[in-house]
């Protein structure tokens, strides 16, 4: 606001000439900041880089799936995600790699893996005359950002979006934006306003209109400098399950310590004492009456955000809880039994639906058990395994407690892609951790 001052005309007439002169100023500067447009010709040197990626039967198939890639070594070899080439890598006798170079179906094979950080290389014969450059360090949070790459099968695309920070759970790390991220762009590179690599395209989140995520530029780094075979030919298939093996076996280890090492942690929650591994995982908590206000339930359901991708709809190396209480406010003793089970009924495993011809049929047990707090427990679990895995496992489960107060707890979760030892071990500290709590 200018604000006028009346102790003389000269001064008046030079207070508004200053203010007006200084506004003038002040949006002349703000007008040319926002008038500035980031280098075009700097992001636009890097389309030269990124090229198309699909899996097929053959060349002159349609593709099976298609995907994003990007130059990162002249010799040939090319990033992009493990979940875009998973198909040739698990099927390699039915479906082959190209690299898409205008009218071009290139072959090419999968060199290197990170499945637990969605990463890959992969290796076509022939050279290229420069590579993508990495950054140095991260944009600050709000700097734009750029993610190239083919949205829905069409034309090669450059979207743009804004840098929102780093995000870790567990093993994973992944940065953060808000950029409209189509299927087809994964595998992509994102990149700052100076034109160089920060990450790798990998996911949009479903119920989301641009809040997408991507690989920090180290892991990629770190892949390059690993040894490289050739993973995707049918004769090298057990070499890929070998990797595949000790990876998975890795990001569970790491997993399950995280979990373990927490395993004093406890959630309170309506009159009952469990056990959350609360500095890995992300909750939601919610408190609603039943029918009739008949009872009491409060919910709070955790979940380890992010997974390693074994093939397309099947991750690994993940997991989620859900803990419920369910208080009787005028229920009979029978009546609140039969809603109990009508809670669990409304609980189906849903590993029962993955993947088929990937997992082993469920095998599922239940059983009555007293833990060392002198509570009584009724669990019931399902398992299966991973048919190229045999000792990684998928397990579900369900614990149901009920106190004489008539105050039950139910806590169900699944853990995908552990050991049975390391899976049995988080369920055993679970059980052994729920109690009533002292008033």
């Amino acid at each position: 606001m200018i604000k006028l001052t009346t102790t003389g005309r000269g001064h008046l007439v030079r207070s508004v000439f200053l203010a007006l002169l200084n506004l003038f100023l002040t949006n002349g500067k703000a007008v040319a900041a926002e008038s500035t447009p980031p280098s075009t010709k700097l992001v636009a040197s890097v389309l030269g880089d990124v090229f198309q990626i699909k899996i097929a039967t053959d060349a002159n198939s349609p593709k099976a799936a298609y995907g994003s890639c990007f130059v990162v070594d002249t010799t040939g070899v090319l990033a992009t995600n493990f979940h875009v080439v998973a198909y040739a890598l698990h099927d390699p006798k039915k479906y082959h790699l190209y690299l898409i170079d205008g009218d071009k179906s290139i072959p090419a094979e999968v060199v290197a893996i990170d499945a637990v950080n969605d990463l890959a290389l992969v290796q076509v014969d022939r050279t290229f005359s420069r590579t993508v450059k990495f950054a140095h360090v991260l944009p600050d949070g709000g700097d734009k950002i750029y993610s190239i790459g083919w949205p829905e099968d069409l034309n090669k695309s450059v979207s743009e979006g804004n840098f929102n920070g780093l995000m870790q759970a567990g093993p994973y790390r992944k940065i953060q934006m808000s950029i409209p991220l189509n299927p087809g762009m994964s595998g992509g590179p994102t990149i700052n306003e100076a034109g160089e690599v920060i990450g790798v395209n990998v996911s949009l989140r479903a119920d989301s209109q641009s809040l997408a995520f991507a690989i920090p530029y180290e892991q990629l780094k770190n892949l390059l400098h690993e040894k490289r075979q050739i993973l995707s030919r049918p004769e090298d298939h057990t070499q890929f399950d070998e990797v595949m093996r000790a990876q998975l076996e890795r990001v569970q280890d790491e997993i399950t310590a995280n979990i373990l090492k927490d395993s004093d942690a406890t959630l309170q929650i309506g009159g009952w004492s469990v056990f959350k591994p609360a500095k890995i995982v992300k909750c939601w908590h919610s408190q609603e009456s039943g029918p009739r206000d008949q009872t009491q339930v409060v919910t709070e359901q955790c979940y380890l955000s992010g997974s390693m991708p074994i093939k397309r709809d099947l991750d690994a190396g993940t997991f989620r809880l859900r803990y419920q209480t369910i208080e009787n406010r005028t229920l009979s003793s029978w009546q609140f039994i039969r809603q109990l089970n009508e809670e669990l009924e409304d609980q189906p495993f849903s590993i029962a639906e993955k993947v088929e011809k990937f997992t082993t049929s469920l095998r599922c047990r239940q059983l009555d058990l007293t833990n060392p707090k002198n509570v009584d427990l009724r669990a019931h679990y399902c398992v299966n395994s991973f048919l190229p895995y045999a000792e990684s496992y998928n397990l579900e489960f369900e614990l149901v407690a009920n106190s004489s107060q008539q105050k039950a707890l139910l806590v169900s979760g699944s853990f995908l892609g552990f050991s049975a030892h390391n899976a049995m071990s988080i369920l055993r500290t679970i059980v052994n951790s729920v109690a009533m709590e002292r008033k």
